[in-house]
């Protein structure tokens, strides 16, 4: 059977290909962000990489990637493109049917209203740990940005051992962030057919099936998310009932743990190797603790950005117009700009920030990004920066924190969200 041709590019800027079928995808997924790089220092701000049958049209310079934040999404879509990747992980079917999205849920609700939940679950957490122990900091990270996603859409009951240590060994087999983190894991799931995946998803709905048939027979209203979630699936038989909802859980789980822990695993790296930090921290500066958090996810950040081309489109670069046709995508990596495009932001500066804006001057404002802009900025950055600041104050306040280890990097191969380590970041901890 011939191959489906690769979408046009008129006209053609440097091409970066391989192999046939595979093209520059094996070094594309041995380290994204030098691959890129080092194109980009070989052929410019603008060219095109063909990688395992598909072609990305890769944009860097500041009018380019400008171009990128403004298709409209008939012309251009984020989420078909999104949807590419994350297929390669999760079941179909829970892709299917769903009635909450995060940006409706996200932008009804108040995050206040998700602050005692988070509170809660911290405590739970600080309860869990004792008085001293050690841990790898984004292994901690993990487990408590799963207790603290689970009480927020799931009820604070899901933050509870009973129900928690159930729920997370099967969110991590489920975890699409998997197939960004390490790509190739993406292989062993197309070739088991979801099975293990399809598995999980029905022990999560289960597990929240579990807790909504707890509440009634107790005939609690606790007026949380999880009360939202059930509603919206009312119209239906009680068993789908759980079903829709508990796939909505596992969705905005997935949306939110995919750079949630990650995020505050940063956050507290750059907090526990630096004192004075932390002495400002706990005197009570939420503004400089918030001001980290985005300068530890500007850097941290390794997410690749997509539009998959729908109708032919124009992208200008600054420097000539290209005519991107229909199956392209055009593309840009966040970790190729974000600590180059200015000089200061090579290096670590929570005054880099004031509150949650960059205060740095840049060609473009598009050319460095946390939660994304425009449209399609993330929904839930205000919820995760409310939970990153309860969880590292907590800890500071309840621990000292001695880092055992001496240097923290991203992991090399990732491409796609905030990066996961390279090397354990292991810490020793006592109530203070």
């Amino acid at each position: 059977m011939a191959r489906k041709p690769l979408a046009t590019v008129e006209p053609m800027p440097p091409l970066v290909s391989g192999i046939p079928v595979i093209g520059a995808g094996l070094s594309l997924l041995r380290d994204p962000t030098t691959f890129l790089s080092d194109a980009r220092a070989r052929y410019g701000d603008t060219f095109v990489v063909d990688a395992w049958g598909f072609r990305l049209f890769c944009v860097f310079s500041p009018a380019g990637v400008r171009a990128l934040y403004q298709f409209p999404e008939a012309e251009a879509s984020f989420g078909l493109a999104t949807y590419r990747l994350i297929k390669f992980k999760l079941p179909l079917e829970l892709l299917m049917g769903r009635r909450n999205s995060p940006h409706r849920l996200f932008g009804n609700q108040q995050v206040e209203g998700y602050i005692a939940d988070l509170e809660h679950a911290a405590d739970a957490e600080m309860h869990a740990l004792g008085e001293s122990g050690r841990f790898e900091i984004f292994a901690e990270m993990r487990r408590l940005a799963h207790r603290m996603g689970f009480a927020s859409w799931a009820g604070k009951e899901a933050a509870s051992p009973v129900y928690l240590d159930r729920l997370i060994p099967m969110f991590d087999r489920i975890d699409s962030a998997e197939a960004f983190v390490r790509p190739a894991q993406a292989f062993v799931t197309m070739a088991t057919r979801r099975r293990r995946e399809r598995a999980a998803m029905h022990g999560i709905e289960g597990v929240v099936g579990d807790i909504w048939a707890s509440r009634q027979r107790r005939g609690v209203v606790a007026g949380d998310f999880l009360e939202t979630l059930f509603d919206s699936y009312g119209d239906l038989a009680p068993g789908d009932q759980v079903v829709g909802a508990a796939r909505d859980v596992i969705m905005l789980h997935v949306g939110a743990l995919s750079n949630l822990y990650a995020a505050l695993a940063w956050t507290m790296v750059n907090l526990v190797t630096r004192p004075d930090l932390v002495e400002r921290v706990r005197a009570g500066d939420d503004d400089l603790l918030e001001r980290v958090a985005s300068e530890s996810i500007r850097m941290a950040q390794r997410s690749i950005t997509l539009r998959e081309v729908l109708r032919p489109v124009t992208v200008d670069d600054g420097e000539r117009s290209y005519e991107i046709g229909k199956g392209a995508f055009v593309t840009t990596m966040l970790s190729v700009t974000n600590t180059t495009v200015e000089p200061s932001l090579s290096t670590f500066d929570p005054d880099h920030y004031q509150g949650r804006k960059l205060v740095v001057d840049l060609p473009a404002r598009e050319l460095v990004s946390t939660f994304g802009h425009r449209s399609h900025a993330c929904p839930a950055s205000r919820f995760s920066i409310t939970a990153i600041r309860i969880a590292a104050q907590r800890f500071l306040d309840e621990y000292e924190i001695t880092p055992r280890f001496t240097s923290a990097s991203p992991r090399r191969r990732q491409i796609g969200g905030v990066a996961r380590a390279e090397r354990p970041c292991v810490v020793e901890y006592r109530s203070r």
